[in-house]
């Protein structure tokens, strides 16, 4: 802390010069009067006192600015490293420095017994959750190669009455894998799908029912079953919007060639 005259207010030198200016005109004033003296050395005076009083202001601040700079110097080189030890040393005495607790050789050598022991464990349950992964995607390949095989078989089944070529029936078996092992639909068939013959006797709502009894199987959304249907049976579906059909694929308000059922693969089995 010091205190500098660049730190004092000017509003506060600017009051202490009007007063000292006062009272060295009124001394010079007096002193005049007492001995009949003229202007000039009454204004000689009264500058002389003026600065006298200023000069002993400002030797105050600075004498009080020299002492205040040697205190503070003593106290951050004499006072401050004490208190700081003195806290240093109370914070040791209030936390101790634990020493470590040794064990004893048969403690160590139980604790890597133990360890020993999860890392056997770990490596068991890794060799039996292998296996019966294994096991698992063993079956579910086997139950999704069944399911499909049903599928298909209902397919043909259900096509094979209304002549569709054996060329046709395997593009046909072909988009059903796609669309239930892959959930996608090709756009862009090899074979076109002739809406002729038996195959005549068809709808829209008879195609609309097959793909859904076909997606009802896995869960397929209603959007792409309508496209799965539309572009296989393409000469069905030729003007046909895609949301239409997909509002429709469940038609239960007639009888129809190709019913609904929610059981196909329950049947075939």
């Amino acid at each position: 802390m010091t205190i500098a005259m660049n730190n004092i207010p000017k509003w506060f030198l600017i009051v202490m010069s009007v007063l000292f200016a006062i009272l060295a005109i009124c001394k010079a004033m007096l002193t005049c009067i007492e001995h009949q003296w003229g202007v000039i050395p009454g204004v000689l005076i009264a500058l002389f006192l003026f600065g006298v009083l200023y000069g002993i202001f400002w030797f105050c601040f600075w004498f009080a600015e020299k002492v205040t700079n040697i205190y503070a110097k003593a106290y951050r080189e004499n006072i401050v490293p004490k208190i700081e030890m003195r806290a240093i040393e109370k914070y040791i005495a209030d936390h101790p420095i634990q020493e470590p607790v040794m064990k004893s050789p048969l403690e160590v050598l139980d604790e890597s017994n133990q360890q020993l022991t999860m890392e056997e464990r770990l490596h068991r349950f890794m060799e039996t959750y292998k296996k019966e992964r294994e096991q698992y995607i063993a079956k579910r390949d086997k139950e999704n190669k069944e399911k499909l095989e049903k599928l298909l078989a209902y397919v043909r089944k259900t096509l094979i009455p209304y002549d569709f070529t054996a060329e046709e029936l395997f593009q046909v078996n072909e988009c059903v894998t796609a669309f239930v092992s892959e959930k996608i639909v090709v756009p862009t068939l090899p074979i076109k799908i002739e809406r002729v013959g038996k195959k005549e006797e068809l709808t829209q709502r008879d195609l609309q029912n097959f793909g859904w009894n076909i997606a009802n199987q896995y869960h397929i959304d209603g959007m792409l079953t309508a496209q799965f249907v539309q572009y296989t049976f393409q000469a069905w579906f030729k003007e046909a919007d895609t949301k239409n059909i997909s509002k429709k694929l469940k038609n239960t308000n007639a009888v129809y060639r190709i019913p609904i059922d929610e059981h196909i693969l329950d049947s075939e089995g």
